[in-house]
């Protein structure tokens, strides 16, 4: 019996760690991960207890809010510990979802800080992961890109979007660039959170360009994962990814025939990728296309669409669903 109980113990194990000649992965941008206290310098005050939104002061900055859902989510949203605590419940499952025991490496957006990360992590650490990583960024309301990895995260880097002169003034969030060690090659990943849609296309131009910048200082293979924010309509008129396929397999181009996106806009009723793997040509790697997929169960959707987290029925993770793909690499 003693025997048996040690067999199986092993056999779990195995299943968690990661496969040798392929990686598993996923990127999930997770809609304001934010815990429940108000951190300086961010504009963090959507994301408290009501308890602590009924001074004067909180509700005149909020009232100053020119966009009717996020002006209301800062006076009446009531962000609790409980309610923190469901949404990284609901995440988890999500992940565990995707692949026995969750993928290898999960790229985040949209997350707070090093604290609520490291509850996820927490609560993942079973299933094989071993390290996690957040460094704070510029974006002015405090979301950042985020790992959580079941292999060591390296190098780890912010790298600045050089913008042209047009946009001298804007900003935007870093790319995170980690590196991680199979065997004896080094792959780099870049975290990817681009301007949103509502800034201009030239934006996002820039913010590839410099993508393509960081991947041609080296020889290792790479992996660019993330929330593009390219509208399905900006990626047929700028034709922004098949102009990249010299360099790229992309996710959505090579698999996932069946996904209709990972981002639904209820104002025309449309799909789009704005969320995306994407892996370097000529180095070495290649998707498993039957792989590749959106990840949507009841716990994080209403009728296959993406729900953002609802703190009174507890249902709901994001407005966006996280992409899964397994990528095959050769020595």
């Amino acid at each position: 019996m003693l025997m048996k109980k040690l067999l199986t113990t092993l056999f779990i194990i195995s299943l968690a760690l990661p496969a040798a000649s392929s990686l598993s992965i996923m990127t999930y941008n997770v809609e304001n991960l934010f815990d429940t206290l108000d951190d300086e310098g961010k504009d963090d005050k959507a994301y408290l207890p009501l308890s602590q939104k009924q001074s004067k002061e909180h509700v005149e900055s909020c009232n100053k809010v020119k966009v009717k859902k996020w002006r209301n989510e800062c006076l009446y949203f009531d962000w609790t510990e409980d309610a923190k605590n469901k949404k990284l419940e609901n995440i988890k499952e999500v992940i565990l979802s995707a692949r026995l025991n969750g993928p290898d490496v999960i790229a985040f957006q949209e997350v707070e800080n090093i604290n609520v990360l490291s509850d996820l992590f927490n609560l993942l650490a079973p299933y094989g992961y071993v390290d996690f990583s957040l460094i704070e960024g510029n974006d002015y309301r405090g979301i950042d890109t985020a790992y959580i990895s079941k292999y060591p995260l390296k190098n780890k880097t912010l790298h600045k979007i050089i913008f042209s002169p047009e946009f001298a003034t804007k900003d935007t969030r870093p790319i995170f660039e980690v590196q991680i060690q199979i065997d004896d090659t080094t792959f780099r990943l870049y975290n990817i959170h681009f301007p949103a849609p509502y800034h201009p296309v030239g934006m996002r131009r820039d913010s590839f360009k410099s993508l393509s910048s960081l991947t041609k200082t080296h020889n290792d293979p790479f992996i660019a994962l993330g929330d593009f924010n390219v509208t399905r309509d900006e990626a047929n008129s700028e034709q922004t990814f098949y102009n990249l396929e010299s360099e790229w397999f992309i996710s959505n181009h090579e698999g996932c025939n069946d996904c209709l996106g990972s981002h639904y806009y209820w104002r025309d009723k449309s799909w789009s990728y704005l969320d995306k793997i994407m892996i370097s040509r000529n180095r070495g790697l290649t998707f498993d296309v039957d792989s590749i997929k959106t990840v949507l169960i009841d716990t994080n959707t209403i009728n296959s669409i993406p729900e953002g987290f609802n703190t009174k029925t507890g249902h709901g993770v994001s407005d966006h669903l996280p992409v899964y793909a397994e990528i095959v690499f050769s020595d």
